[in-house]
């Protein structure tokens, strides 16, 4: 066991991922506490610390002569790090964090660029629009509205992008993303999407902007994204140059 994580927070978090990973369901009942002490090789003190600060929790429930019952979904208290995760995809980054990850495509359409979109592909005459939901643990987690040139990607709507990777779908177009520029800003998401995301109007979320560039330097994907802070965190590094003014 990892020494720096008190063992019973190890504990914990072993109980968890089954949760989250469906080895163990809502109503399952858990071993005694003298069964996963043996199993763990921990003291029975151990096991009944981690049981009665997941019952706090409300991930477990204790029932008098007959055992201690899951109840409900683990809370999320991994972050997801925004600004180094190379070229994963999103799903692949909720997956690494041990926690569930399903998505939903709302909307794929083939329509002619205008505005923002047209800026970014200047010479296409279709884009195909995607707009994806992600989920953690089935919680709405980020709203994502993809656009992709149609004259790289002419099969996309034949494509499922609820059980593939858009990138390994764009990889096998060889068209793949090898450049991702990024900005971030605090923003309000679009009022259509307040519903599906379950948040109140007034509510501010991360909007990240994506632009992918392949191999030959070629802008291939331009992505709105809408992120929970419940769940992402970010970092970024300054430097100081010696010509800037203190």
């Amino acid at each position: 066991m990892n020494q720096s994580v008190p063992i019973y927070r190890q504990l914990m978090d072993n109980i968890k991922q089954k949760i989250v990973n469906g080895e163990l369901k809502v109503g399952d009942r858990l071993p005694s506490e003298r069964d996963m002490a043996e199993k763990y090789g921990i003291n029975r003190m151990t096991v009944r610390n981690a049981i009665k600060k997941m019952e706090a929790e409300g991930t477990l429930i204790s029932k008098r002569g007959s055992g201690t019952y899951v109840s409900a979904q683990p809370s999320i208290e991994s972050k997801l790090e925004m600004a180094n995760t190379g070229h994963l995809s999103l799903s692949a980054q909720i997956r690494q964090k041990g926690m569930k990850s399903t998505r939903k495509t709302l909307l794929l359409r083939k329509l002619h660029p205008s505005g923002e979109i047209q800026d970014c592909f200047p010479n296409e005459s279709y884009v195909y629009e995607i707009t994806r939901l992600s989920l953690i643990n089935d919680e709405p987690y980020a709203l994502q509205i993809v656009n992709i040139p149609f004259s790289k990607f002419k099969d996309a709507d034949r494509f499922n992008f609820e059980t593939f990777s858009l990138y390994e779908y764009m990889d096998d177009q060889g068209h793949r993303p090898t450049t991702m520029i990024t900005y971030l800003r605090i923003d309000s998401l679009p009022k259509e999407f307040l519903s599906i995301m379950n948040i109140k109007d007034n509510q501010k979320v991360f909007h990240f902007d994506y632009y992918g560039f392949d191999q030959n330097h070629e802008l291939v994907e331009f992505t709105l994204s809408y992120h929970l802070p419940k769940y992402t965190s970010f970092h970024y590094i300054t430097s100081r140059s010696n010509d800037v003014d203190q």
